[in-house]
C-alpha cells in the first residue's frame, strides 16, 4: 500500500539529518570512527533510522560523501560558466583567479576534512571511488575550460597541474594553517597559469 504523500517530506528530512550527521561524524572521527550508533546519536534519531534508509554502513558513508561531492559540484559549475567567457589578457585572468579562490577557500573545514577522508578511503572502500572521481573531474573540467579559453596548448594537462596544487594547499591548510595561505595560493595559481600560457605557440 502506498504511503500518503504527507509522509515523504518527513522521511526525506530525517534522511537528510542522518546524512548531515554522517558528515559530522566522518569529519570528527574519520571513516573508521563511523558507526550506526554514532550517526544516530549525532542526528538525534532512533538507532533504527540509519538502517531504515541505508542497507549498510558502507552505503551510508558513500551517500554522505556523495552529499559533499554534490555541494562542491554546485559551486564548481559556476566556475565552468565563468571560464567559458574568458579572453586573453590580464584582467579576465585576475578576475577568474579571484573567483577560483572564492570557491576553493569557501568550503567549511568539516567539508574539506570529509573530502580528504574520502580521497584516502578509496583504497579500502570502493563505494567512495565514484563521488571522489566526480569531485576531481569537476575541478579539472572547470580549470581545463579556463585554460582552453585562454589559449593554453594543453588545457587538460594544465588543469591537472592546477588541481594538484589546489588539493595540496587545501591539505596543508588543514594540517598547518598560516596567515599568508591565500596569498601564496594566488601566487601558485599564477605560476601554474604562466607556465602553461607562456608555452603558447
Amino acid at each position: 500500500m502506498t504511503r500518503p504523500r504527507s509522509h515523504y517530506p518527513r522521511g526525506e528530512t530525517r534522511k537528510a539529518l542522518v546524512l548531515d550527521a554522517a558528515v559530522e561524524v566522518i569529519a570528527e572521527h574519520g571513516l573508521e570512527g563511523v558507526t550506526h550508533r554514532a550517526i544516530a546519536k549525532a542526528a538525534g534519531v532512533p538507532l533504527s533510522t540509519t538502517s531504515y534508509f541505508f542497507a549498510s554502513l558502507d552505503d551510508l558513508i558513500g551517500a554522505a560523501v556523495t552529499r559533499i561531492a554534490e555541494s562542491i559540484l554546485e559551486a564548481v559549475e559556476s566556475l565552468v560558466a565563468d571560464a567559458a567567457t574568458l579572453t586573453q589578457g590580464n584582467k579576465p585572468v585576475e578576475e577568474y583567479v579571484d573567483r577560483l579562490l572564492d570557491v576553493v577557500t569557501a568550503p567549511r573545514e568539516r567539508q574539506i576534512l570529509v573530502q580528504f577522508e574520502a580521497y584516502l578511503g578509496t583504497t579500502r572502500r570502493p563505494e567512495l571511488a565514484e563521488p571522489v572521481r566526480r569531485i576531481v573531474e569537476a575541478y579539472e573540467h572547470a580549470a581545463a575550460t579556463a585554460f582552453s579559453a585562454l589559449g593554453a596548448p594543453e588545457p587538460d594537462k594544465a588543469a591537472r597541474h592546477l588541481v594538484a596544487v589546489l588539493d595540496g594547499f587545501a591539505l596543508q591548510r588543514i594540517a598547518h594553517p598560516r596567515p599568508d595561505d591565500a596569498m601564496l595560493l594566488r601566487e601558485a595559481i599564477r605560476t601554474v597559469a604562466n607556465a602553461h600560457l607562456g608555452a603558447r605557440s
